[in-house]
């Protein structure tokens, strides 16, 4: 997950050199910043993740609902 904000970060700063246009840019920015979110939202459905399999089965269509 790091890796990935670094590269937002990286994205961010340097968007202003980059050969797309402005709203190119800011859409590209979007969803790179959506991505990350969805990220979080999975490595804490991830972190969840009991020892019962009805509890397990119920987080993983929360993760199939979050990717879709």
């Amino acid at each position: 997950m790091r890796n990935l904000e670094e590269r937002f970060e990286n994205l961010r700063r340097t968007a202003a050199c980059a050969r797309l246009n402005r709203e190119q840019i800011t859409e590209l920015i979007g969803i790179t910043a959506k991505l990350i979110e969805e990220r979080k939202r999975i490595r804490y459905a991830l972190d969840r993740l009991p020892e019962r399999f009805g509890e397990v089965r119920r987080l993983l269509n929360e993760l199939s609902r979050t990717v879709r």
